[in-house]
């Protein structure tokens, strides 16, 4: 949401920008208008940063809890009946395509475009909120 703001901000400092530039104002008022700008462009390039790498601590906090149910349930397999065995593996099956996708989000993560912020992360808390559901059904 503070992107999404930050980006309005950074575009009404721009078109400010365009009609300073093309009015007779003083070179200061351009100037002014200009730095507006340009903070404008830096604040929305640390807030890009800043939620950047909350989503990279977010998909390692789930990278790490998937992989230690994956050898819970591996380590139970072996001592379970052949029904449980079997509904076991699903699970481990299931918990190893969500760490697989993970894996590709985090790669994905350092070649995402700013355009594309706000989608790439309703795309990972989309599968954050699955995976906390599965494993809290799971305790």
């Amino acid at each position: 949401m503070k992107s999404i703001a930050i980006s309005k901000i950074f575009f009404v400092l721009l078109l400010s920008f365009g009609l300073f530039a093309c009015g007779s104002e003083s070179n200061d008022t351009m100037d002014d208008a200009e730095d507006s700008v340009e903070n404008a462009a830096n604040d929305f390039a640390d807030n890009f940063r800043s939620d950047k790498e909350e989503m990279r601590a977010e998909i390692d906090r789930a990278r790490e809890e998937v992989n230690e149910e994956i050898e819970e349930l591996e380590a139970n397999l072996e001592n379970a009946s052949a029904d449980a065995r079997a509904e076991m593996q699903e699970e481990i099956d299931e918990l190893k395509a969500w760490s697989n996708d993970l894996d590709q989000k985090f790669q994905n993560l350092g070649n995402v475009a700013k355009d594309g912020w706000n989608d790439f992360k309703t795309n990972v808390n989309s599968t954050l909120e699955e995976i906390d559901r599965e494993l809290s059904d799971n305790d």
